[in-house]
């Protein structure tokens, strides 16, 4: 090679090394950037002329994003597990905070409730006693309403969140379409950080509703359902729907007109699916019980005694014809209400008699909620909350370690560390002076030669 041809190589090999420094600047530039890979440049030498040269020095092949297609697949499967539980603990811990704390709760008003029965066996005639009774038996009535509300509002949350999540999913499904486009439109080395978008989006995607993710040749991504309903394809998106559906108004998943609720098994929407449309029923159907049991055995009891003025007792409680509703509709018979002396506590239509109120007094340890005391059963509904809050957390927690221990490995290929970029900064910054040095000697040399001729 010529003087005048190393000059030109040291030239080039500079311009290569300027060019390393600028990847390693962009990979520090990007360290907390959400979903950036990390660059490499990639090297190559020119290859020489002929046999006798001992080549053309250096150039710049391209640059390349460090991915594990691997480990993408891998926190694609993860996301939504980890989504699921974490939507479902948290959609249950709103129904385990609408039942209130043991001991201040249901089980309070039911034991002020019977206790009030205890007193006024006591004092069959007293005024003060009959109005107590009253005011627990509207308290007891109250903490069932609330306690239906709250539930129902815990469902309704569910609700809310799985017609927010299909506003997200069109609005991911959108960006990757279009991010698929510039993809497959563009040379690899300029659509790298498109890339980087396209695998955040598809894995907050699959957070939200699980997704099968295939990559075609030309980069871009196909995205569909666990059971193969197409999300994205190609340049296409396909939008899903929320269907407002009876009795409750709650929300079904449409996908071209068909209903896939059933389909989606995990992800942010199946947890709060699940909690609205499961847990949550399953608890109101239990309380529903108490309640029917609880006002059907007072009214049985009260029914057959006699009241202050020496009359056969009504019912005590109003209570609908099935058990559904129960809870949200109990209440104090519209006869007895306001009326104290209405309240059958005799077991004979005799002044001073308390047969009926000890015998009301006595359902406190009955058997009558389904082989359960009133107590027993709302403990069981209360253990059953608790149990499912804290089976979706440990269940949410053991996958976010899974998910964390993933999102380690693949961050140890394709995350930026600073260590590895100080090392590759060093070594471009050394070939950089060493290419300049080199640049120096051949001017030298020419400078040299030049002289000479004169």
């Amino acid at each position: 090679m010529s003087l005048f041809g190393m000059l030109g190589s040291a030239s080039r090999a500079l311009d290569v090394q300027r060019f390393g420094l600028d990847v390693v600047g962009n990979n520090l530039a990007n360290i907390n950037t959400p979903g950036y890979t990390r660059r490499v440049a990639d090297l190559g030498t020119v290859a020489p002329h002929d046999r006798f040269s001992a080549g053309n020095g250096a150039q710049v092949l391209g640059v390349r994003s460090l991915r594990d297609r691997l480990f993408d697949q891998r926190l694609f499967d993860e996301a939504p597990m980890e989504r699921k539980q974490a939507a479902l603990a948290d959609t249950l811990g709103l129904a385990e905070v609408a039942l209130g704390t043991p001991g201040s709760s249901l089980d309070s008003d039911l034991a002020q409730f019977f206790d009030a029965f205890a007193q006024l066996a006591d004092a069959p005639t007293s005024p003060t006693a009959r109005q107590q009774v009253l005011s627990e038996g509207a308290g007891l009535a109250a903490a069932f309403n609330g306690m239906s509300s709250r539930l129902t509002d815990a469902a309704n949350a569910a609700d809310v969140r799985v017609r927010q999540d299909v506003i997200q999913i069109n609005q991911l499904t959108d960006r990757i379409a279009v991010l698929n486009k510039a993809i497959g439109s563009a040379p690899t080395s300029q659509t790298l950080h498109l890339r980087d978008e396209q695998m955040e989006a598809i894995k907050e995607l699959s957070g939200i509703i699980g997704t099968q993710v295939i990559e075609l040749a030309d980069g871009t991504m196909q995205v569909q359902t666990r059971t193969g309903r197409p999300l994205v394809v190609g340049n296409d998106a396909y939008a899903v729907e929320a269907v407002s559906t009876p009795p409750y108004g709650y929300a079904r998943i449409q996908a071209a007109g068909v209903d896939i609720t059933a389909e989606i098994t995990d992800g942010r929407v199946a947890g709060a699916i699940q909690a609205r449309d499961q847990s949550i029923p399953a608890y109101m159907a239990q309380l529903d019980q108490i309640a029917y049991d609880v006002a059907n055995a007072v009214n049985a009891l009260h029914t057959t005694g006699y009241d202050k003025n020496g009359a056969v007792g009504g019912n005590f409680f109003t209570t609908p014809a099935t058990v559904a509703g129960a809870a949200a509709s109990l209440s104090l018979d519209a006869a007895i209400a306001g009326h104290p002396e209405r309240i059958a506590a005799a077991g004979v239509a005799v002044a001073g008699d308390n047969v009926i109120a000890r015998q009301l007094a006595d359902l406190r340890d009955a058997a009558i909620v389904g082989g359960q005391t009133p107590d027993q059963a709302w403990s069981g509904l209360a253990y059953t909350v608790g149990r499912d809050v804290n089976r979706a957390r440990v269940e949410q927690a053991n996958r976010a370690d899974i998910l964390e221990q993933i999102e380690q490995l693949r961050d140890s290929v394709s995350g930026v560390s600073i260590d590895e970029e100080a090392a590759m900064m060093l070594r471009f910054q050394r070939a950089y002076q060493a290419n300049a040095q080199f640049f120096t000697v051949i001017d030298e040399t020419i400078t040299t030669l030049l002289s000479i001729k004169r």
